[in-house]
């Protein structure tokens, strides 16, 4: 039984196999095909781009502080709003600041001083640095400050330090760190003398300070831009805990406490107050905003952090980092010219009052050429009219427009939309080619939906930037690529400027990025071209990869050039014989 079981086995297996065999022939003959196609034609006059050597990183995310002296580069000047070359770096002559209580430190004095002072703020910087410099003359304030205060300022030049810049893992200007009795962490803070100071002082200290005079009082509301003071029962106990726990949260305003009515009523309290009593003064446009939740930690520092912005930040180096910092992440920004801010800036405050923290609202003056100007371009806003537009934050890069004039109700009603996630994102884009005949389509914004994603292609996109070198590089073999398939009707091969256009579906970490579209298969993610940039290696990647079979000819041209050599070689040899006879 069980060899006529075997027998029945082994020739079913003989069927199976006889019958495969015919499909696994044609297999490995359009295998064979394919590795004795004659490419050698595309590889005439090739300018080819060695694969791993072709990328200008320039991430799709709003422009921080470090970025404005950059093309929009990632974060700091090493790296999160252009290149520098070497005859800046020569002439560059740093201003000059009084940092006599900035002590500069080197390998040779670094760990010893970092050891023997309890408190040291150290920064690595490099000389060249637009960031550094416009930090240094706040640095060397904070250090003349806090001198008293038993914490040393400390500088470091990284680039000629280089064991302490990689001993500290430095990658980018200026890097900040706070050590404690030798060990080091990172200053978060803002990058200014108040920033620093009060950050210091609530590392250092109890992090609450009493007032018990008048004259105190006034010292303090003269040299603080921004407080927070407590009229409490007593300096000591449950309520002063509460305030100097939430305190220790909040690094960016200093916190106060008083129990003496003269002292509260200087700060706009009523002397006949309920105790406790909290209250927060900026000098800004909103000056004042008085407490009225439950006197804890958690609701004190939820008070603080939605009050301690100004109702509208004016987009600046300096308070740049208060916004791309902040734990809010959706930002109002309003874009106008200077000439009407008058007009417009006020309906914004307004409008910023019903949406304490819920949203950050942001007035970039669009004609400032240092910062404006290029904040104004990488959200595509162009023209004069005042605009305003909602952005989700670096981490999804999501935009939308208000449409028509800015008034008080158009602002209120969009600001809602926005937190309800009910607005449509907005894109960048060129306008529409008016013809786009060329072997290589231009692709922008409004036509991606058209070229790209038509599902009876398929498509190889090219994101590129006018400034990158790399893109400039493979521009000719990318050309030639086009030209030899542009008589297939089911390949498109295009390009798209990836700094005026976007698209949810165009992906890139950096300047070329390659993306391949198979035809019907357009609702999956691209695929990353990630291969040799020759015209060989991208031919045989949209062969392997291209949803439609298709066959390169070799150019009729070149086999006409072969019959004429060929032709003319005969007809020579007859003309020699001739001769001979």
């Amino acid at each position: 039984m069980s060899t006529r079981f075997i027998f029945l086995l082994s020739l079913t297996v003989l069927l199976l196999l006889s019958q495969l065999s015919p499909s696994l022939s044609k297999l490995q003959n359009a295998a064979a095909e394919d590795d004795d196609e004659d490419l050698s034609f595309l590889e005439e006059e090739t300018d080819a781009v060695p694969h791993g050597h072709g990328h200008d990183h320039d991430h799709d995310h709003y422009p921080d502080p470090d970025q404005f002296d950059e093309e929009f580069d990632n974060e700091d000047d090493l790296d999160n709003y252009s290149d520098l070359d070497d005859s800046e770096l020569d002439s560059y002559k740093e201003p000059e600041i009084d940092d006599k209580d900035v002590v500069v430190l080197k390998e040779g004095n670094f760990s010893d001083f970092v050891t023997k002072n309890k408190f040291v703020m150290v920064e690595f910087y490099a000389p060249w640095c637009g960031h550094c410099q416009s930090l240094a003359p706040e640095y060397a304030a904070a250090a003349t400050e806090l001198k008293a205060e038993g914490v040393m300022l400390a500088k470091v030049d990284a680039t000629e330090e280089n064991e302490l810049a990689q001993e500290y893992d430095i990658q980018g200007f200026p890097t900040v760190y706070f050590f404690v009795d030798g060990v080091h962490r990172p200053y978060p803070g803002p990058r200014n003398k108040d920033g620093i100071v009060t950050w210091i002082k609530k590392k250092i200290g109890p992090g609450i300070y009493n007032i018990t005079t008048v004259d105190d009082a006034e010292r303090l509301l003269t040299s603080e831009t921004k407080l927070v003071l407590g009229f409490l029962n007593s300096l000591v106990g449950p309520e002063s805990e509460e305030l100097a726990a939430a305190s220790r949260l909040e690094d960016e305003v200093s916190f106060y406490q008083t129990v003496n009515p003269d002292v509260a009523k200087l700060f706009h309290l009523d002397p006949q107050a309920k105790r406790p009593a909290l209250v927060m003064l900026k000098k800004e446009a909103e000056k004042l905003s008085v407490f009225d939740g439950n006197f804890s930690k958690s609701e004190i520092a939820e008070f603080v952090f939605a009050n301690k912005l100004p109702l509208v930040t004016i987009f600046t180096r300096e308070s740049a980092p208060l916004i791309f910092e902040s734990t809010i992440k959706k930002q109002l920004l309003l874009f106008a010219i200077s000439n009407d801010s008058e007009r417009v800036v006020p309906i914004f405050q307004e409008a910023a009052r019903l949406f304490k923290g819920k949203l950050i609202f942001v007035y970039v003056e669009m004609d400032n050429e240092d910062v404006g100007k290029p904040v104004s371009e990488y959200f595509g806003i162009s023209g004069t009219a005042p605009k305003v537009l909602a952005y989700t934050g670096n981490d999804d890069a999501k935009k939308f427009v208000l449409d028509g004039d800015v008034t008080l109700d158009k602002i209120k009603a969009f600001g809602e939309d926005f937190i309800e996630d009910k607005l449509k994102p907005f894109f960048k884009s060129d306008p529409v080619p008016e013809s786009n005949d060329g072997d290589v389509k231009i692709v922008v914004g409004n036509n991606f939906d058209e070229i790209v994603l038509d599902e009876s292609k398929d498509v190889l996109l090219e994101i590129y930037a006018p400034w990158c070198g790399h893109c400039q590089s493979l521009e000719p073999t990318y050309n030639k690529l086009a030209t030899h398939l542009r008589g297939i009707e089911s390949i498109v091969i295009a390009k798209m400027d990836g700094t005026t256009n976007e698209h949810p579906r165009a992906k890139s970490d950096g300047f070329p990025t390659l993306l391949f579209f198979p035809a019907g298969n357009k609702s999956f993610d691209p695929i990353t071209v990630d291969t040799d940039r020759t015209v060989v290696a991208f031919y045989k990647f949209i062969k392997k990869h291209a949803s439609i079979p298709f066959k390169l000819q070799k150019p009729a041209s070149t086999s006409k050039a072969e019959s004429s050599d060929a032709k003319d070689g005969i007809e020579s040899s007859t003309r020699d014989a001739k001769d001979e006879l």
